[in-house]
């Protein structure tokens, strides 16, 4: 049972590419990354379940519309928290093959895992908030500066999360 807990992941890493689909090749990557990642789970393998992300990863990337919406960006966030949790899921069934796993452990995890949801989550909402009002306010020529400041901070977060331990 508790091997299946990466799989609750499986429905969201299939169904935001279909949901933002555009084309059959879309459906067909889709489809493909969730049988992918349902190899996977039943085999408790890292390496499906890497193959089911990257895959899930392409159909999201061919699926993905231009035009980013507040709507848009919480479906991207449960679309990475899923696939953290497919990921890290699988890695620890993997791990802990064949031996007994006390409850305690799936417990914490799990909270940990839903600790990351709801800090990516918070995230999410305060970029939808202030990426409009940022657009507004600054001209387009002040864009690339924005970004590297983006980019800078998620580095820099990074480093703090790999520093700390995880």
């Amino acid at each position: 049972m508790r091997r299946l807990v990466p799989g609750l992941a499986i429905p969201v890493l299939a169904g935001v590419p279909l949901a933002m689909a555009t084309s059959w090749t879309v459906d067909l990557a889709a489809a493909a990354s969730g049988v992918v990642c349902l190899v996977a789970v039943s085999r408790a393998s890292l390496a499906w379940a890497t193959a089911g992300g990257a895959l899930a990863v392409l159909a999201l990337a061919l699926a993905r519309p231009e035009a980013s919406s507040p709507t848009s960006v919480l479906l991207l966030v449960a679309f990475g928290s899923a696939l953290l949790l497919l990921l890290d899921g699988t890695h620890l069934c993997d791990r802990f093959a064949g031996a007994e796993v006390a409850r305690a452990l799936w417990r914490r995890h799990m909270a940990v895992w839903a600790a990351r949801a709801a800090i990516a989550l918070g995230i999410a909402l305060v970029i939808a908030v202030l990426a409009p009002l940022i657009a507004l306010a600054l001209s387009s020529l002040w864009a690339p500066v924005v970004a590297g400041l983006g980019v800078v901070a998620a580095f820099a977060a990074a480093a703090a999360w790999a520093r700390r331990g995880g």
